[in-house]
């Protein structure tokens, strides 16, 4: 996969600009790309440090997934993920139903647990996060 700062690069020189939601329907936004980040979902807007989106990423890697409610299921939870989907390419698996990142060839074990696999403790919280709202 490509790198963070390969990622950071072609954010800033305005290489993505719209990307397609997961989970939830419409289109997210980069509208910062500075010395931060900054999403636009769905009329909300998202700030990041570069730090985290590195993190992030990195997480993803070493943990061979990772999903919206993972993250917290907010609105800066799926512009990250959206975002993610779209640089990821076809090293990606993208379930956009669920929220959700698999790395297609994942060798060796997850640095943690899958979280997917343990039962959300609130499916009603769940689907209030899925629907939006």
């Amino acid at each position: 996969m490509i790198s963070a700062e390969t990622m950071k690069w072609r954010l800033q020189e305005g290489k993505v600009a719209e990307f397609d939601l997961l989970v939830w329907t419409g289109t997210g936004r980069v509208v910062a790309a500075g010395d931060r980040l900054a999403l636009q979902v769905r009329g909300q807007r998202a700030d990041f440090t570069w730090d985290r989106v590195r993190d992030t990423w990195v997480r993803l890697q070493d943990n061979k997934a990772l999903t919206v409610d993972e993250l917290g299921g907010g609105h800066d939870a799926v512009g990250l993920v959206s975002l993610f989907a779209v640089f990821g390419g076809d090293e990606l698996e993208v379930v956009a139903a669920d929220g959700s990142l698999r790395v297609r060839a994942a060798a060796g074990r997850p640095v943690r647990p899958d979280p997917g696999s343990l039962p959300p403790d609130s499916w009603a919280r769940r689907s209030h996060k899925a629907d939006g709202s």
